[in-house]
């Protein structure tokens, strides 16, 4: 063997070793953990929804006991998401148990702003009735009555007829609701405001028939008021209005008592002839008296009434 062919054995050997010892190395070394990839899955969103607890009636103001919060995966318009925005309203129907409450099942309108024994009564207005025109729904007035019959200054009257009326609205304008004047678009087409037509007053029940009769036999006059002003007229200092419904014999106290409440005194009417002039007491009584123009003729007075008859 030359000495060429003993080096290149020497080198060969050499490299076995050292790739022996690269596998010994190898196999002893710690296996590298493979990364696990975890899938998550997304959460379902949960709404908060408002359901009646128990079966809910129809009319009957809704109570804290009544409702329910559920978290539903979806949620509907009109819903409600938070139980104090749905209790102390009313159903328009009636709602079962664990139904989800929505805006179209509850109440809604001009009627929800009136107080207890309060009626909402629509008058007709002008510019002059209402005061140019610059009421608006949330004013305060009060309502004056005038009569005039002819040139008879003895059935002419002007007084105050109802004190602190809350206006809920008046022409285009709502209590609770933005005016349309608001649009700067429509009030640089128009400066002047709009021409209303009638206000809505809420009214105490017992002081509807009054109104109601003012406005047909008489004019009325809406009377700008500060909404500080608490004064009212004390009418428990003035004769009271004949009513057109006598009350029955042999009631109790506590139908007498009874008798003062605003319904039952708006059902039993008032006597236009004793409440136009004043005078309860004779109003509905005829009274015959001699005319002085003519010597074959009486003059017939019936309330406010006054009429010449001859005989």
């Amino acid at each position: 063997m030359n000495k060429l062919t003993k080096i290149i054995a020497v080198i060969l050997v050499l490299l076995a070793v050292c790739l022996a010892a690269l596998a010994w190395w190898m196999g002893h070394q710690a296996p590298v953990p493979t990364p696990s990839v975890s899938v998550v899955t997304p959460a379902k969103a949960a709404y908060s929804v408002v359901v009646a607890a128990k079966n809910l009636e129809k009319g009957k103001a809704i109570a804290a006991d009544g409702v329910k919060l559920l978290n539903l995966p979806m949620t509907t318009n009109g819903t409600y998401a938070d139980a104090a925005e749905v209790i102390g309203k009313i159903p328009a129907g009636d709602i079962v148990a664990d139904k989800m409450i929505t805006e179209d099942q509850l109440v809604r309108g001009l009627a929800l702003k009136l107080a207890d024994g309060e009626r909402a009564v629509a008058i007709p207005v002008d510019e002059v009735i209402g005061v140019g025109n610059r009421i608006v729904a949330g004013d305060y007035v009060d309502v004056f009555f005038t009569l005039k019959k002819g040139n008879d200054i003895d059935t002419s009257q002007s007084r105050l007829l109802a004190s602190r009326q809350r206006v809920l609205t008046y022409g285009a304008t709502t209590l609770g609701e933005a005016s349309s004047s608001s649009n700067p678009i429509s009030s640089n087409q128009n400066s002047q405001p709009a021409q209303a037509r009638t206000a809505v007053l809420a009214t105490p029940v017992d002081q509807v028939n009054q109104l109601l009769l003012a406005a047909q036999n008489g004019k009325l006059t809406l009377v700008l008021r500060h909404p500080g002003d608490a004064g009212v007229a004390n009418i428990a200092l003035f004769p009271e209005p004949k009513n057109v419904l006598k009350e029955k014999s042999g009631l109790s106290s506590e139908d007498k008592v009874a008798l003062k409440t605003g319904d039952n005194q708006a059902y039993s009417g008032v006597d236009l002839s004793s409440w136009a002039s004043g005078k309860a007491s004779v109003a509905n009584k005829t009274v015959f008296r001699s005319s002085t123009r003519a010597s074959n003729t009486v003059e017939v007075i019936k309330g406010t009434q006054r009429e010449n008859v001859g005989f």
